[in-house]
């Protein structure tokens, strides 16, 4: 019999994944611009002496992730009700309506506190566009592709997010470094005209077979013993699930808002080397991310996992050995790369913690626990990055969150024997069936 992992994927499979991932780089080209243009854009839409100026400057990066979660049950209303395409179709649409609009707003130096105000707006409208992509591109693919490949074709979704942002940090320098004053604008006309295409492209997909079957059943009857053990995994998880985005969160913001704050601040280089270095760390980010979805082929997703965090906190204490601070730029680029791709999301186990939830409520769920987890996460890292003196300290922010969500991880338990059936591992059916019941049992008495 062909193994899962050699059996081709149909010409309709390859079509929607390759519109899903094109859609979403489109995405996150352009809600990262704002990201990678915050050294410009705080100068251009917050007052050089406000008070507020420190805080104003974290909304520039977080604005946009703050309105997550209220996204979040929007979209994961539609998602759950109507089905996962019209999400991907609807957020593509008001990003390219956002992206049109921020170029537009009058400098503050021309209309004051209205300029900034609206600035904020728009990034409130990019977060809620990009608080039901991602997630609705995950599930996409997690409903569509079999196993193993799912592993590897989840991964591609953190490398197109990673790509979208290189290739927004990579065209923002560039149009800096042509036009220092206003070159920032030109990436948003593109974003808006590439989001326009994504948002036409999607008009062609069609909804996922596991939506369209639990559509089909959703009148029939469930095993009351089924749905106990499915409510009692769906409760244990959601906290375990939330813990697990610490840490790539909190890596998220360390290395692609406040090491490049501190390469413009404290070591007074240009927007453009700055832009440059995060580039060079996002295309080393990108790469990391395939690998590890080819790995997923050949290992256990969680075991990835839990090397890349186990070997954060065995890294972390070194760094305070090896490094005396972030005094050089030499340094604060190894500590970026080491940070950024140790704390890459959950790749390549995203379907499995997909697949815990119940497909009718499965995308409001993990909406919900990225978009408050991230929220939460982005205004404490850098409310704490900011007021933190010490490199010491800011080390030990990375070991503490690291040791947060592999706590997550080890309490995470999958539903439906999604993690132990898995063929690639080399466990036998009848030997996983015997392992998932034990389990369901021991859990239960608990």
């Amino acid at each position: 019999m062909k193994n899962n992992a050699d059996a081709p994927l149909s010409k309709n499979v390859k079509k929607s994944l390759a519109i899903v991932l094109i859609g979403n780089f489109l995405e996150f080209f352009d809600i990262m611009l704002a990201v990678h243009l915050t050294v410009v854009l705080s100068k251009v839409f917050i007052p050089a002496d406000s008070p507020y100026k420190v805080t104003l400057t974290i909304l520039t990066f977080c604005s946009s992730f703050c309105i997550r979660p209220i996204a979040a049950i929007f979209w994961g209303y539609i998602g759950d009700t109507i089905g996962r395409v019209p999400v991907l179709i609807s957020t593509t649409f008001l990003m390219s309506i956002s992206c049109l609009l921020i170029p537009n707003i009058p400098s503050y130096a021309e209309w004051g506190i209205a300029s900034t105000i609206l600035f904020f707006l728009m990034r409130f409208v990019q977060g809620f566009a990009s608080g039901g992509e991602c997630i609705a591109a995950d599930v996409f693919i997690t409903e569509t592709v079999p196993k193993p490949k799912v592993y590897f074709c989840s991964a591609m979704v953190e490398a197109t997010c990673s790509l979208g942002g290189l290739m927004a940090c990579g065209i923002g320098a560039l149009c800096i470094f042509l036009s220092p004053e206003n070159g920032w604008k030109l990436p948003f006309y593109i974003g808006s005209g590439i989001a326009v295409i994504g948002t036409i492209a999607r008009k062609t997909l069609k909804e996922t077979p596991e939506f369209i079957s639990a559509i089909e059943k959703k009148f029939g009857k469930k095993r009351p013993t089924g749905l106990f053990s499915q409510i009692k995994f769906k409760n244990r998880n959601i906290a375990s699930l939330f813990a697990l985005y610490f840490f790539p969160t909190m890596a998220f913001y360390f290395s692609y808002a406040y090491l490049p704050s501190v390469l413009g601040d404290k070591l007074g280089l240009s927007p453009n080397v700055v832009m440059l270095q995060t580039t060079l760390v996002l295309i080393i980010v990108m790469c990391a991310e395939v690998s590890y979805g080819l790995l997923g082929l050949k290992f256990h997703p969680f075991k990835i996992l839990k090397f890349k965090l186990i070997g954060l906190l065995c890294i972390a204490p070194l760094l305070m050995i090896g490094f005396s601070g972030l005094d050089n730029q030499l340094n604060i680029f190894i500590i970026q790369v080491i940070v950024s791709v140790l704390g890459q999301g959950l790749t390549p186990a995203a379907p499995i913690f997909n697949k815990s939830f119940p497909v009718f409520g499965r995308y409001t769920h993990l909406l919900l626990i990225w978009a408050s987890s991230t929220a939460f996460m982005y205004m404490l890292t850098g409310y704490v990055c900011e007021n933190i003196s010490s490199f010491n300290g800011l080390c030990v922010l990375l070991f503490v969150s690291a040791s947060i969500s592999l706590v997550g991880l080890y309490t995470f338990v999958p539903h439906d024997n999604y993690q132990l059936k898995d063929d690639s591992i080399g466990v036998s059916n009848k030997e996983n069936t015997k392992q998932f019941d034990k389990w369901i049992k021991t859990v239960e008495s608990k």
